[in-house]
């Protein structure tokens, strides 16, 4: 009697999803975003170009995967004991990314890009972002520091979009300690919200 075979945790999608991301990731280290070719990343990979095409659409969709990726691995929201201390910790960790020429291009692409694939992922990035830093504020509420987590999405965006707008629209670098002073702006804001 014939069998079906199971399919093995993980798989062969699975294994070549990983192939193109560190392929791609090493290469953007190599090579600016504008200047990589999908030719460049299958070739490193060792996948037909097709594969990636089939799989992402457009080298657009593939980089904001790659880049969205690459951030959540690397962009943690910490315990550490107090807001000032967890936010000060998120946003060096994010600053230092966009200090990165792949955390440019993130923010570039997060900026631009405006495929079905590129939007999804941005949306599907941010949620995350953003349901992370809800955590924080809650944990926050709940030792006494601020009367209301429902600043959270304001107060992250403010974080998080000075340093973008500041990237993007002025071209401007990420000052040493920016982190600490970004975040006791937006602090003296919050702490006397809802009193």
């Amino acid at each position: 009697m014939p069998t079906t075979p199971k399919p093995r945790p993980g798989g062969r999608t699975a294994r070549t999803r990983t192939a193109v991301l560190e392929a791609a990731s090493a290469l953007l280290l190599e090579i600016s975003p504008g200047d990589l070719t999908v030719g460049h990343i299958a070739a490193r990979a060792g996948v037909n170009e097709t594969t990636i095409f089939r799989k992402w659409g457009t080298k657009e969709a593939l980089l904001a995967d790659v880049l969205m990726t690459l951030s959540g691995e690397r962009l943690v929201a910490p315990d550490t004991g107090s807001l000032r201390g967890d936010l000060v910790a998120v946003i060096e960790a994010v600053a230092e990314f966009l200090r990165t020429p792949a955390g440019y291009a993130l923010a570039y692409l997060g900026a631009t890009a405006e495929d079905e694939t590129s939007r999804g992922l941005r949306d599907a990035f941010w949620a995350d972002r953003f349901e992370r830093a809800q955590v924080i504020f809650e944990r926050a509420q709940a030792r006494g520091e601020i009367p209301d987590a429902d600043v959270a999405p304001l107060a992250y965006e403010a974080l998080i979009g000075t340093m973008h707008f500041r990237i993007l629209a002025r071209r401007r670098p990420l000052d040493p300690g920016i982190a600490e002073r970004l975040v006791d702006l937006v602090l003296d804001g919050v702490s006397g919200l809802g009193r």
